[in-house]
């Protein structure tokens, strides 16, 4: 009866998947350097934060290919300061560009807005720096029509 048990529940073992599935990586950058590939981006299982890497947890995917390609430089030129003849830092920053790169056409749209929020942001502020001395010149016309009176 107990080896009846035993071979059933080892069975069962045998015919259940694993209990851990495989996450994908969002990082589709493959170049790797002395071995040193980028990061891994998986889904973090927060909402809020769904974009993981190496325990750091993000909001947007732009954000999690940025911090992976940086991982891969700071790898790959701590490996080439270290003494790995195969490798220099110039390497390595070569290697981030194009990880970079690869990035921006892996983010898609996500991207495109925040690159969109970001010239909106920086016109504003040039709108305001020309407002801001077009305000001085009236306070100066102003200051020298009271002069003149």
């Amino acid at each position: 009866m107990k080896t009846a048990v035993i071979l059933a529940s080892v069975f069962s073992l045998a015919l259940a998947g694993p209990i851990h599935t495989r996450q994908n990586n969002l990082q589709t950058f493959s170049g790797a350097l002395g071995g040193i590939e980028a990061t891994p981006i998986v889904d973090s299982g927060n909402p809020n934060r769904p974009f993981q890497v190496k325990g750091d947890t993000f909001v947007n995917l732009a954000a999690a290919l940025q911090r992976s390609c940086d991982q891969q430089f700071n790898a790959c030129a701590n490996a080439a300061n270290g003494g790995d003849q195969s490798l220099s830092v110039s390497d390595c920053q070569a290697q981030k560009d194009q990880c970079s790169a690869a990035s921006n056409g892996n983010n898609g749209n996500g991207n495109q807005g925040q690159n969109q929020n970001q010239n909106q942001n920086q016109n504003q502020d040039q709108g305001q720096n020309q407002n801001g001395g077009n305000a001085g010149n009236v306070c100066r016309r102003k200051t020298k029509r009271n002069n003149k009176q």
